[in-house]
């Protein structure tokens, strides 16, 4: 039987950032940013801190707990303008930072190109392969019976090629380089793979919406079916 995204049967305990299935508590997911994390090579925050304070002169005279502590803000900042973006859609409260504010108005007007359903952070997940995530908007276009799939970020950039050319980690992304562009596009594959396989769901296009201080950008990801078709055995 297919999931049907819209019955609340998982919720996600944000303290932990883990999801829970309401019948069955003991089941374990793994969540889809987790396991993408799996494929490349892991942020090394005080190595990479360190590394930078000492030879980029960008930071020099910077201490590497300093460069952590503004990472870390960054982080909790792109974290509240996800949460005031949520609370607008379905609760109508006005929000206060202003990359909130820009992605509200795209999203309106990208609503106006056809006759556009929004769905604010969808949990999807399949038990049998014990993986959860959150969708932060689900468009279904009723004119074309299509979804799209849309994530914020708020990263500084969308780098869309890789420091000294560094590739992935796995063997199933040995050939994609190791940038956040190809990270988030993963991530993106993995949802679009989860919606039509556990819900039948008929997923058009997925993007990143990158909110700056002035406008927000779109890009529209590649689907790396082949590579997460390849890691879904390995999960069940």
């Amino acid at each position: 039987m297919l999931n049907n995204f819209l019955d609340n049967k998982i919720e996600l305990i944000k303290d932990t950032h883990t999801y829970r299935l309401l019948a069955d508590p003991e089941i374990e997911f793994t969540s889809v940013t987790t396991l993408i994390h799996t494929l490349f090579e892991p942020f090394d925050e005080v190595a990479i801190a360190d590394n930078l304070c000492a030879t980029n002169p960008k930071y020099m005279g910077m201490e590497p707990n300093e460069l952590i502590s503004k990472w870390h803000a960054a982080r909790d900042h792109g974290s509240k303008v996800h949460e005031e973006i949520e609370l607008a859609l379905k609760k109508g409260i006005a929000p206060s930072e202003p990359k909130a504010k820009i992605a509200l108005q795209w999203l309106d007007n990208y609503a106006m190109k056809s006759n556009i359903e929004i769905f604010s952070e969808v949990i999807i997940y399949s038990t049998d392969l014990k993986i959860a995530g959150t969708i932060d908007i689900l468009a279904y276009d009723k004119v074309h019976d299509h979804y799209e799939i849309i994530d914020w970020k708020t990263s500084k950039k969308i780098n869309i090629v890789s420091y000294g050319s560094k590739m992935g980690i796995h063997p199933t992304t040995a050939n994609i380089m190791d940038c956040n562009h190809n990270h988030y596009a993963m991530q993106l594959s993995l949802y679009r793979y989860l919606l039509e396989s556990y819900y039948g769901a008929k997923v058009h296009i997925q993007m990143i919406g990158h909110l700056k201080d002035d406008n927000c950008t779109s890009y529209i990801t590649p689907y790396f079916y082949e590579q997460i078709s390849s890691i879904v055995p390995q999960l069940t």
